[in-house]
């Protein structure tokens, strides 16, 4: 839309906060295109709104849909699609305004939780004798590592080499437009020292232990903001369903007409509900790397001075041909050698398993198809679950044994040897569930590989955050100086941190645990109270409206609904992570299922 551009472009003084946002969230376009995009998008939903307010009552019919008839009324007035047009309008519009700021704002979190180990990595090199320079431009580059963080030193790389700064201007302007007030302190203070030529390690020193008590505050912030949603939880999701189906009880007893409306926020509002503290939970979560994950795998080429030799072109195909089908044959060995291994890598493969699995219940148990579909339920979480509690699980074995091997090198090169010769003798040690890949790493070596090489092929193969770190600080620093005592410290103590960090989480998340479980456990004793003794004694005293199979059914379902979410909820809380709330998930489903068969002969 030009006539917007163009009006953005006289007035920019209206969008100050915008032009600001938008560097901050590192954003590619212009702000009168943004505006522009902003109306367009408002126009858009102004047309939608009334044609969906339209087809509510259409809506209402449906069984499904009776809640919406409540608005029938309130519909049949004109002036209502009118208001409505305007108010989702302007809401379009104001959204995506602010949406810089929302981006914004993710980054500043992102820097934040990063920034700890940044100036580790900043220690660690400046420790080898790197410039501040290089120092930013090799952090640019490991943006899969760290993150916004690399992407704020890209921007002050792109100032020096692209339009010429010198590198404290480039540090100003990145200070000045960087979402994060912690990297901008960080930046404005470094800037001094960089002029001055003090010892600029140990500056970032104090500020990698500042960085982490910071972190740790945080955390315990957080915690606190975690006890208060979890009391809401409870209140919300246990105690007003248990409220609704006393509702619903009371209210089939006398007229159940009124009853859809009930199940409908029973079956809608729990869902979405739960959502919604799902979303609530991950936007305030200090996004610390929990979910430790492989590595991208870097291919590493080298090029060797060959005798020339006479072939064919047709030879020559034939060989390439021949290669190609040893490599198919190759991976196709792999698979059936370990058949499991994609689904350790990527826990989400094993619903492939999961899926053919459902099916059982439906095809061999004569149950109520509730019944049924809670088992298949049950079946298609089950592998996923074990796939990734099976990963996490070894690659936490893993990170914990990582401080303590890069202690032991850091001692065996402090005696002079070189850290070829490090790994070597820590080869005839124990060091646990790292032996294999070490003496990988050794092979690596033996056949002719570059330290760099072997070190990053490591990383491929294991690449815990903890891991990727230390493998980028030990490239470097080995590149510069034989004598790496130093670095590798720096990288054990940064590992140390962070896993004190994810073990003051896990302990402070099993009260959360306990706290759902006993609110669920409390949900089907009451359940179980309603059904075997309360609905027994008002049938024997007469007739009523009331439908006892349909109000089990609806117990059952909504237990279900509220199992499979309330595990969810417990993963993100006490994990950070909704993968390992699917083992919460299937507990609560199954105690559903049993209950309500073996007690409730339902």
């Amino acid at each position: 839309m030009k006539f917007v551009r163009d009006y953005a472009r006289k007035h920019p003084e209206k969008y100050t906060e915008l032009r600001k946002n938008l560097k901050s969230a590192r954003s590619d376009l212009f702000y009168d295109e943004h505006v522009s995009k902003a109306v367009m998008n408002a126009l858009g939903i102004m047309v939608l709104i009334p044609v969906l307010m339209y087809l509510v009552p259409y809506m209402g019919k449906l069984p499904a849909f009776s809640v919406l008839s409540l608005f029938d009324k309130i519909l049949s007035y004109p002036l209502v699609y009118v208001i409505g047009s305007l108010i989702a309008g302007y809401v379009t519009y104001s959204l995506y305004i602010y949406s810089p700021k929302f981006k914004a704002s993710s980054r500043k979190t992102n820097i934040d939780v990063m920034l700890p180990h940044v100036a580790s990595f900043c220690y660690g090199m400046s420790k080898g004798g790197t410039t501040v320079y290089d120092i930013f431009k090799e952090l640019s580059t490991k943006e899969h590592i760290y993150g916004e963080a690399a992407i704020e030193a890209g921007y002050i790389v792109r100032d020096v080499e692209l339009l010429g700064s010198d590198l404290i201007s480039a540090m100003k302007e990145t200070s000045r437009t960087t979402p994060s007030p912690t990297f901008k302190e960080f930046l404005e203070n470094l800037i001094p020292m960089a002029e001055g030529g003090a010892n600029i390690h140990e500056y970032f020193s104090v500020k990698m232990d500042q960085y982490f008590e910071h972190a740790k505050k945080t955390q315990e912030r957080f915690i606190k903001t975690l006890e208060l949603i979890c009391e809401v939880y409870v209140v919300a999701f246990v105690a007003v369903p248990i409220f609704l189906l006393i509702t619903l009880i009371t209210i089939g007893m006398l007229n159940a007409s009124q009853s859809p409306f009930l199940y409908q926020m029973l079956y809608i509002g729990l869902p979405v509900g739960s959502i919604a503290l799902l979303v609530i939970i991950d936007a305030i979560s200090p996004k610390e790397d929990l979910g430790m994950k492989y590595g991208t795998h870097h291919l590493l080429k080298k090029t060797f001075s060959i005798r020339e030799e006479d072939m064919s072109e047709e030879e020559y195909k034939k060989m390439v041909e021949g290669y190609e089908k040893k490599k198919r044959f190759r991976r196709i060995f792999d698979v059936l050698k370990n058949p499991f291994a994609p689904m350790v890598e990527q826990p989400l493969y094993a619903l492939i398993i999961g899926v053919p699995l459902m099916v059982l219940p439906f095809v061999l148990l004569e149950e109520a198809f509730d019944k049924q579909a809670m088992l298949g339920l049950i079946l298609v979480l089950f592998p996923t679950s074990v796939a990734f509690e099976y990963k996490l699980r070894r690659l936490a074995k893993i990170e914990k044994s990582i401080p303590d091997f890069l202690r032991r090198l850091a001692e065996i090169n402090e005696i002079g040897l070189t850290l070829k010769h490090a790994i070597g003798m820590i080869l005839r040690s124990d060091i646990g569930v790292l032996s294999t890949e070490v003496k990988r790493i050794w092979l690596d070596l033996e056949w002719g590989a570059e330290m760099k090489e072997a070190l990053t092929r490591f990383e491929d193969r294991v690449g815990t955050p903890a891991l990727r770190r230390a493998v980028t600080l030990i490239v470097k620093a080995s590149e510069v100086n034989d004598s790496t005592k130093d670095v590798l410290l720096i990288a054990a103590e940064d590992a140390e941190n962070m896993m004190s960090m994810r073990a003051m989480r896990f302990e402070t998340g099993f009260i959360y645990l306990a706290t759902v479980y006993i609110a669920f456990g409390t949900f089907l004793y009451v359940c179980y109270s309603i059904s075997m003794e309360f609905l027994p004694s008002v049938t024997s005293m007469g007739e009523s409206l009331m439908d006892v199979d349909e109000i089990v059914s609806t117990m059952f379902l909504t237990c279900g609904v509220l199992g499979f979410f309330a595990g969810l909820v417990t993963g993100q809380m006490a994990e950070g992570r909704i993968m390992s709330g699917l083992k919460h998930s299937i507990i609560c489903l199954l105690l559903t299922y049993a209950v309500f068969t073996l007690l409730m002969n339902y």
